[in-house]
């Protein structure tokens, strides 16, 4: 592999990222979180505000997580925030960044490719990253189909120039998002191209792989205003999209849900809309209805419940499918961040939460 024309084809071509424009481990440490399962486009306006409020780890951890759920609103995979945050706290403890790739992963929520980035990026350590972009890279340059995750890291370490691991990794995961795209690769602009031996064929590689079936499921959620006011309910603070505020509701009848979860009898009921959510592990399609209950809400499920004022819902913490439901039932929420890339059909990792 000609590494030197990688990196001279990446130093010309970067894209201009504000993480690169200033470096440093905190802000590769925030870019790095965001953008895993994000596009960058949706990122970019996150990540200011972020720096704007929390421009070191020892800011964010004065602040409670309920602000970061705030200020991450809309972009998706929650358990990143939380987890954010909490390495924020055991920074600042502490009192700054390992500087070994040990200490990195000792943190919460990073693994070997976030400690690789932040490491080679932002500290000079010389560690390699993997990503899909760069397994895809691999893959195409040996032409392996189904290209193992340990085989794609001892190849990004063989060809790691010593010294240059933050160029080299940025490189690789660059070329994969401008150049050898999952569709239509860009062969004939790639540096690489001499010694690859999937051009002309890239596309082949690495085998698509097998869809799963993704499990559907209904529930409902629950409109109930007074005044001016809607019931809102805070979804603990562990589990998926723990800490997120959302209109009340679940799996199961509107009677049972809402007597279970908050020790309400139904009076009147009226279904408004139906809303289509795809989680990684379910496809969920939730009825919301506009309802008037009997009692006061008990938070018997969730960590808190209350009536919100409608003209401040906007700035709360709020998943995509909360937004959805929101929008639905009439409420001036905008879709934003993912809800907006994604669509009807945002996704929420669930896998490590």
């Amino acid at each position: 592999m000609d590494v030197p024309a990688l990196l001279r084809w990446y130093r010309a071509n970067r894209r201009d990222l504000p993480w690169r424009r200033e470096v440093s481990p905190w802000r590769t440490l925030v870019s790095e979180l965001m953008c895993q399962q994000t596009r960058i486009d949706t990122v970019l306006p996150y990540f200011d505000r972020f720096m704007a409020e929390f421009p070191s780890p020892e800011r964010m951890a004065a602040a409670p997580v309920e602000r970061v759920l705030e200020l991450w609103s809309g972009l998706g995979y929650y358990s990143r925030a939380r987890n954010l945050h909490a390495a924020a706290v055991a920074l600042s403890r502490l009192g700054g960044f390992p500087r070994d790739e040990q200490g990195l992963r000792s943190l919460p929520g990073v693994g070997p490719y976030t400690a690789g980035a932040v490491g080679a990026i932002a500290l000079g350590l010389d560690l390699p990253v993997v990503d899909g972009n760069v397994e895809r890279v691999f893959a195409r340059y040996y032409t392996v189909e189904r290209p193992t995750r340990a085989w794609i890291w001892t190849e990004a370490a063989r060809h790691l120039p010593r010294g240059e691991a933050g160029d080299y990794d940025q490189a690789l995961m660059e070329l994969g998002a401008l150049v050898c795209t999952p569709r239509s690769p860009r062969c004939l602009l790639c540096p690489l191209r001499a010694g690859c031996k999937g051009t002309g064929e890239a596309e082949r590689f690495p085998a698509a792989k097998a869809r799963k079936v993704v499990p559907r499921a209904t529930a409902i959620a629950a409109v109930w205003r007074r005044g001016g006011a809607v019931l809102l309910a805070r979804r603990p603070g562990t589990g998926l999209l723990g800490g997120l505020w959302e209109l009340p509701g679940g799996e199961g009848s509107l009677d049972e849900v809402l007597a279970s979860r908050l020790g309400l009898r139904v009076l009147r009921a009226d279904a408004v809309a139906t809303v289509s959510h795809t989680f990684t592990h379910l496809h969920l399609e939730t009825t919301v209805f506009s309802v008037d209950c009997a009692g006061e809400p008990e938070a018997r499920h969730y960590d808190e419940v209350r009536f919100v004022e409608e003209s401040t819902i906007e700035g709360m913490a709020l998943s995509n499918l909360a937004r959805k439901t929101l929008a639905a039932a009439g409420l001036p929420v905008k879709a934003s961040g993912r809800a907006l890339a994604r669509d009807t059909h945002a996704k929420e990792l669930a896998a490590r939460r």
